[in-house]
């Protein structure tokens, strides 16, 4: 019997009775493996679609979850079994038990069907550690009744794409299509489906090399017989409703028809048959890939692919997932909690990819790809068909999964924020996407690599200059060249500016603090950061401008621009350097171009670049002169930031000399100007012509300036943001508002353009990033406790679900806002639970001190703690909205849609991480001294009790076991409780235990050296 061994699973009864849902297969397939994506749904087999790379090399056709959910049955995996010459389809009588169990790397279904006296097991998941992509499926057939049984059995695919056939093609011109394929090596029991020539209207037409393949053995190691005509299993039934073949001709009989293997849409069926005895079982193994030429697959099917081959890849394929996830491995009194805590930390990595080293000096990340699945079948994912596979992704979210990588792994240091600093332009914005990272070696051209190659493409030049081996010999060459090898640029402009991307960048700054605050000053002044060269240029302000009917709109945000590669580089100044500067230097500009970018009230954040922020369904803000406060609070945050880190440093500050007279500048006109307007137009005047400059290139001068006038100038920054922020919260009647738009009343037409003399501010209901954005500024707990109340009482709070909507009602505000205007209440971005947000919201709670609100708000919010069958999916995942208590439909409210790779996951691994180990794990005191600073905050729901002994436990820094014990059973706030031990076993044998909450210094750098085994912490309530 297949059994997947892994305690983080969670089990759905009857799981095609339920509310629907679509969920997904990890697709990790280890470092010297081929990943494959894989979709499925609670009907059926579960399994709808998967492929290799994206949705135009599928090997089960692409469907978005609302058609997934009606062909899962019918173009899904099939099983028709004759018992006794009667023939039945198990997963598809509802009266039948079935059972889903959702595990991090597999899935099983099972069907008890009691009438038929048959049991049937699948067993799911993708192939690892191969130099192909395949799903590995395993099919159990059990005799539950007291009697024998003679089984004849029709198992797989009534529909298989052969390779070469692209997605528009299945959808558009499948007909058409047909004519291209054909199957071949049917006799081999191992069938090769691919269209004959490549499809496209062209003169070049090429032989195609790659193919599909599907395979099954049975349990004495033997390969099945295949059919792949599937006229063959339906005969007449072209709906694929009834297997009419098979149901009216014997196993043997049907083996022997003559099948059609070209100018149809093949099929994939297994043929066994077995006499089972009581409680006997009958188990298929199946493999269905995809491989670039038959020599990978000869190769391949030159292994012992037997029963103990696919129970070794299913263990393998648990294990990655184990090993990546114990790095949060946790233990509390909620094992759904525990095992949701590794769930999440999977589909993060997902999302952000996880570090590993190369060449002994890149950082380079693996597994990561940008979200793309049943339900967001807007979005072209790509999961690179290679070696050390990476995906495609986009700087927001990349940005925000990669927050706390800096505790989990050694090798990350600064390298994250070296890159997306980089990335920032040098007026202020930062391309969209993040490609694959690619490097250039001039080892690697006598490979044939010639341009800019990944980590999977290196691996297969050098297997195939080595036979197809991969051994020791190739790994250390493959080393070798990567540690000779330079990084290229990998941003890509993809299209707009956000206004808020550069947000997420202070995280990575922080979060780097906090394990090594000892490496403050090195950090801002020594690390020299580079500037994305920006593609395309913002258009003076009168140019964006436009009359209509419905008063003045903003429509014309950007042009290309002509002195700039079209690949991605670096800026470099008219000497042709790379203009670089320090991290520190580069914080300036930011503060300062996004100081000039305020409203002509001086509140938001303007939309300037033709994008909104991280709320995109307000698409069509920007046209109403929009302003985001949510940008404005966090320009407070660097400002401060920025503050006070020159406060402690005292030294002067050397910039380009362009952005030394740029800074300058915007001072002077915060010092000199009190009238809005005025002020707001000089300020775009000055950011005009420095952008004017940056476009057309720096001079590669630099200026400093000196350590007094540069605090002056961030002390006068500081006091306009507070007033900024200060006079938005009143307008907000305590709740920090977080978008505003704008009337332009009076203006006039001139040869330049619309200029606009007076504007109207036109306030905009209550977002839930606003409060979230707000609650990072200052240490006020009272205020922050205040705001809160104001917010409970709010339309924000869902009193129903005891959860925080994403937006306030809408129904009174214009449809120009954006597409969130028009979508249902309740249901996506218009006053939904976006679970992402609400999980910044209760993260600034706990970072903000509200630590009781915290305890009570996770409790009832959080994924973990919800009633499965009202969420309606498994409580282990992670979803982008719950149905809100507005929507009109009550049966879906406080159900999940939308499955899982959300920046959701990022936020509650900072919750995870404030709770056990406090906001500053290490502190440098006043006196230069390293310290272990943990400050855990434990809510008495998830402390265990194991016979009187109160614990909860961790994993520090990825890696140390971390245990903290209770005298009592209760609440543990900072501030309320003593550390009145600290044990730590070391690596190497040795134990330290001291008395109270202060470890020597060089402990302190031992535990995050990661030399700990366990570290254990007592407290007691004071």
């Amino acid at each position: 019997m297949m059994e997947v061994k892994t305690k983080v699973k969670d089990v759905i009864k009857n799981y095609g009775r339920k509310s629907e849902f679509a969920s997904f297969l990890p697709g990790i397939a280890g470092l010297e493996g081929i990943p494959m994506w894989c979709y499925l749904v609670n009907r059926g087999q579960a399994v709808v679609s998967f492929g290799v790379q994206d949705k135009d090399h599928g090997i089960m056709e692409f469907y978005p979850a609302h058609t997934a959910y009606q062909m899962v049955s019918r173009t899904g995996f099939r099983t028709f079994i004759k018992v006794d010459g009667e023939c039945f389809e198990p997963f598809k009588n509802a009266d039948s038990k079935t059972q889903m169990t959702v595990m991090m790397n597999s899935l099983e279904i099972e069907d008890e069907d009691v009438e038929k006296g048959i049991k049937t097991k699948v067993s799911y998941t993708t192939m690892p550690q191969e130099k192909l992509a395949a799903l590995m499926r395993v099919v159990e057939i059990t005799n539950i009744t007291d009697s024998k049984k003679q089984l004849e059995i029709l198992d797989g695919m009534p529909a298989l794409i052969p390779y070469g056939v692209n997605q528009d093609s299945m959808k558009m011109m499948a007909q058409t299509t047909k004519a291209w394929m054909q199957v071949e090596d049917v006799e081999s029991c191992v069938p090769y489906y691919r269209v004959r020539v490549s499809m496209e209207d062209s003169a070049v037409v090429q032989k195609v090399e790659g193919g599909n393949f599907a395979l099954a053995i049975g349990e004495e190691g033997k390969r099945l017989p295949v059919v792949v005509d599937p006229r063959v299993v339906f005969d007449y039934d072209l709906s694929l409703e009834q297997p009419v073949g098979f149901k009216e001709k014997s196993l043997e009989e049907l083996l022997q028809e003559k099948q059609n293997t070209s100018n149809e849409l093949p099929c994939a069926f297994f043929a066994a048959s077995k006499s089972l005895e009581p409680n006997q079982t009958i188990t298929l193994y199946e493999l269905i890939g995809q491989v670039r030429n038959k020599d990978v697959l000869n190769a391949f099917l030159g292994k012992n692919i037997d029963v103990d081959f696919f129970e070794d890849k299913f263990d393998v394929a648990t294990k990655l997932t184990e090993d990546l996830t114990s790095a949060v491995e946790t233990h509390t009194a909620n094992e759904t909690f525990d095992n949701y805590v590794r769930y999440n930390y999977m589909d993060n990595l997902l999302r952000g990819g996880t570090p590993i080293q190369l060449g002994g000096k890149h950082t380079y990340y693996v597994y990561s790809r940008k979200h793309g699945d049943l339900e967001r079948d807007y979005n072209y994912f790509s999961m690179s068909p290679e070696f050390y596979s990476q995906g495609n992704g986009n700087f927001r979210d990349v940005n925000q999964n990669r927050r706390c990588d800096t505790f989990f792994s050694p090798i990350v240091k600064k390298g994250n924020i070296e890159m997306f600093y980089s990335l920032i332009q040098l007026d202020g914005y930062n391309p969209l996407k993040i490609e694959q990272m690619r490097y250039e070696s001039e080892q690697a051209k006598s490979l044939g690599l010639t341009k800019p190659f990944t980590p999977g493409e290196l691996a297969a030049a050098i297997m195939d200059s080595a036979k197809g081996a991969f051994g020791k010999e190739q790994q250390d060459l493959l080393q070798q060249i990567m540690a000779d090898a330079s990084e290229t640029v990998n941003g890509d402009f993809g299209e707009g500016y956000w206004s808020d991307h550069w947000t997420y960048n202070l995280d990575l700054i922080e979060d780097f603090l906090e394990i090594y605050p000892d490496e403050e000053k090195n950090l801002l002044y020594d690390t020299k950061i580079k500037s994305f060269d920006a593609k395309v240029k913002v258009k003076p302000r009168f140019e964006r401008y436009e009359k209509t009917e419905n008063g003045i709109r903003q429509y014309h945000f950007l042009e290309p621009r002509e002195n700039t590669t079209e690949a991605g580089s670096y800026a470099k100044d008219l000497n042709s350097n790379e203009v670089t500067m320090s991290l520190m230097a580069k914080l300036v500009l930011m503060s300062t171009v996004k100081l000039a970018t305020l409203d002509a009230y001086g509140l938001g954040v303007e939309m300037e670049g033709g994008k909104p922020g991280w709320y995109d369904a307000l698409n069509g803000m920007p046209a109403l002169m929009g302003s985001s406060m949510n940008e404005t609070y966090e320009l407070a945050r660097m400002i401060s930031f920025v503050k006070e880190k020159l406060e402690c440093s005292g030294q002067a500050l050397e910039l380009p000399s362009e952005i030394a007279d740029f800074v300058l500048y915007i001072y002077k006109t915060e010092k000199e100007e009190s009238d809005a307007l005025a002020k707001w137009n000089r300020k775009n005047d000055i950011k005009e012509q420095f952008r004017k400059r940056v476009y057309e290139g720096l001079s590669g001068e630099s200026k400093a300036i000196d350590s007094t006038l540069i605090k002056e100038i961030f002390e006068t920054f500081n006091n306009s943001i507070a007033d900024s922020v200060n006079r938005a919260v009143e307008i907000g009647d305590g709740i920090a508002p977080a978008y505003f738009t704008y009337e332009v009343d009076q203006y006039e037409e001139k040869t330049d353009g619309i200029v606009p003399k007076h504007f109207n501010l036109v306030q905009v209901p209550y977002f839930l990033e606003g409060p979230v954005r707000y609650f990072k500024l200052g240490d006020d707990a009272n205020a922050k406790k205040a705001m809160y109340d104001k917010i409970k009482a709010s339309d924000l709070y869902d009193e129903k679900l005891s959860m925080y909507k994403v937006n306030a009602s809408l129904q009174d505000a214009s449809f120009e806002l954006g597409r969130c205007r028009a979508f249902t209440p309740g249901w996506l971005e218009n006053e939904s639970i976006w679970l992402h947000m609400e999980y910044k919201y209760l993260l600034e709670l706990i970072r903000g001190g509200l630590y009781k609100e915290f305890f009570e708000d996770l409790k009832n919010a959080a994924v973990p703690f919800l009633d499965k069958d009202v969420y309606g999916r498994s409580t282990l995942e992670n979803s982008s909205f719950i149905a809100s208590s507005k929507n009109p439909n009550e049966k879906i409210h406080g159900k999940g849609f939308v499955a899982r790779l959300s920046g959701s996951t990022i936020e509650f691994i900072s919750m995870w991480k404030l709770m056990f180990f406090g906001r500053k794990l290490f502190v440098v005191d006043e006196n230069g001294n390293f310290k272990f600073n943990p400050t855990p905050a434990i809510p008495e729901y998830l402390i265990a009790d194991e016979n009187g002994r109160y614990y909860v436990e961790s994993t520090l820094l990825g890696t140390t076991k971390y245990t903290l014990e209770f005298d009592k059973k209760q609440d543990y706030i900072p501030g309320d409780y003593r550390i009145t031990e600290i044990k730590v076993e070391y690596l190497d044998g040795s134990l330290i235990t001291i008395e109270g909450d202060t470890l020597p210094c060089q402990d302190a750098e031992k535990i995050r050296d990661r030399c700990a085994k366990s570290v254990t912490i007592k407290m007691t309530p004071k």
